[in-house]
């Protein structure tokens, strides 16, 4: 290699390192690498133990019943924090793959003093009586050390009767206002799934569930808990005191908004409605609004009218989502997520992750964001983990959130956290320690790994300029472990993990390939 070629190449990185940086500031990452934590059975939700930043346990709530306790130091704990199914209170109306079951679940906010909870099924009362299909919600108590729910005590806050199987929302979160807010959905009955609109879902009276002001199912309630106490009305709820309403709305118009979630900087909410026939869809609301909102179901679903499906007038009492997708491409039911507001992954900072349960390949995740026009943007998301997913088996199911911000993954075999944008790391790049020898390389020569101390390499990850792994290595039995061959690699600028044995910091670095 001459010396001018050594020049052009040590400025071809330092130029596609800026043109990275700044890119990353703009728009979202292409790639996010996500580290398998548990193996949980039907995982749906997951939450901090504890309102306490600084406690890094978690709870992973299980659609079959069980809600675990995991410990970062010890996994999954054999004795689980709650247990609703067959093998703990047996109360739980579920079956395989069923949309009933234990459908979520939020802490009291004044939960490390008072210890209560409040969960939301599918099921009998713990006494046994009421409806198996009916969905309610509970606050328990827990023991002494928080660490285990107290079935003995509990209370039913407010029972959900349903007239079918199915579409049951089931989110509940304390709002930024401290008031609780629960997604329920119309109640069932899926129509014809004749495409095209009018095949009959929400068939339940002449305006379905959606529209009734009357009937709880089909919206977002909002409502003031108070333990093992009786609810209260907040005041200013859109519909208090308006004749033939129900006071607890908030907003109308759904179908069966099974995750929801606050943006935790300015309140905005997002709901992942799951469509009938033809579209999945977003909604949203902007934080400070004062509710009342009709998302359009059963007129419409997604952007098109549904019934009627000609000479449908939505006018402007109809708000439309600010994404829809078709049911194309394997596609089938959207996984409401999350806005991003954590620490560990600042090229996501601020953008809604989404997905879709039967995705498969790059069209399993997706991100969204405002243009701070009124318009949103979009972009698909491929999350890389160890392995890659079950292919069209390991259905995803729902994200969660700790106390931190930081973002997890729920399928039906597995718990994921994302860890980290490959091309924009939370580890500053050792400027002085790791190096890559040579850097600029060619990919028809070995390049030599210096840790810049004395370690042993475990494993050492290679990602493109679009994030994806391109080669992972794990320890060759020869002991030569620094060297590796760039054999293949065409030219461009490459992020590389190094995991270092007994050494608790995770090392990156640049790589740069300049071609044979």
């Amino acid at each position: 290699m001459t010396q001018s070629t050594q020049l052009f190449s040590f400025l071809t990185v330092l130029v596609l390192t800026y043109i990275c940086s700044n890119v990353s500031a703009q728009t979202a990452p292409a790639t996010i690498n996500a580290i398998r934590i548990a193996e949980v059975n039907q995982s749906i939700q997951v939450l901090s133990a504890s309102n306490d930043t600084e406690n890094p346990s978690l709870l992973i709530v299980g659609h079959d019943g069980i809600v675990h306790f995991w410990d970062p130091q010890l996994g999954v704990r054999d004795t689980p924090f709650l247990d609703l199914g067959a093998t703990g209170l047996n109360i739980l109306d579920f079956g395989s793959n069923s949309e009933q079951g234990i459908n979520g679940m939020t802490l009291d906010l004044d939960f490390d003093n008072n210890g209560l909870f409040y969960i939301i099924y599918n099921g009998y009362r713990p006494d046994g009586t009421g409806e198996l299909i009916d969905e309610r919600i509970l606050c328990f108590g827990t023991t002494d050390d928080h660490l285990r729910a107290d079935t003995e005590v509990w209370y039913e806050v407010l029972e959900l009767v349903q007239p079918d199987q199915g579409h049951n929302g089931g989110q509940i979160l304390f709002g930024p206002d401290e008031f609780l807010y629960i997604s329920t959905g119309d109640g069932g009955s899926t129509g014809t799934s004749a495409v095209g609109g009018g095949s009959g879902g929400d068939d339940h009276g002449p305006i379905g569930n959606g529209q009734n002001l009357e009937s709880l199912l089909g919206k977002i309630l909002r409502i003031d808990v108070h333990g093992l106490n009786p609810y209260t009305i907040p005041s200013d709820n859109p519909f208090v005191g308006i004749e033939n309403t129900r006071d607890e709305i908030w907003a109308y118009g759904l179908r069966n908004p099974w995750r929801f979630c606050f943006d935790s900087e300015n309140g905005d909410m997002y709901i992942g409605d799951v469509g009938e026939v033809d579209w999945e869809e977003i909604n949203y609301e902007a934080g400070g609004s004062g509710g009342g909102i009709n998302y359009g179901w059963r007129l419409m679903e997604g952007p098109d009218c549904y019934e009627p499906i000609v000479d449908c007038d939505p006018n402007n009492s109809i708000t439309e989502p600010i994404f829809a997708f078709p049911h194309e491409n394997g596609l089938c039911s959207v996984i409401g997520g999350v806005v991003y507001r954590g620490q560990d992954i600042p090229s996501l900072q601020g953008y809604y992750i989404l997905s879709d349960a039967c995705g498969f390949g790059d069209t399993q995740f997706f991100t969204l964001i405002s243009d701070g026009n009124g318009g949103w943007i979009d972009q698909p998301l491929v999350l890389d983990v160890e392995g890659g997913f079950v292919p069209w088996t390991e259905t995803k199911f729902a994200f969660g959130e700790d106390n931190k911000g930081e973002v997890y993954l729920c399928t039906r075999y597995f718990v994921y956290k994302l860890l980290f944008d490959p091309l924009n790391p939370p580890i500053t790049f050792r400027e002085e320690g790791l190096r890559f020898i040579p850097n600029p390389a060619s990919s028809n020569y070995p390049v030599t790994v210096d840790l810049g101390f004395e370690g042993d390499i475990s494993r050492l990850r290679i990602f493109d300029a679009t994030g994806r792994l391109v080669k992972d290595l794990y320890p060759k039995e020869s002991g030569d472990n620094p060297t590796f061959s760039a054999s293949g690699f065409t030219a461009g600028v490459y992020s590389v993990r190094v995991d270092v044995i007994d050494h608790d910091e995770i090392l990156f670095g640049k790589l740069v390939i300049d071609g044979e």
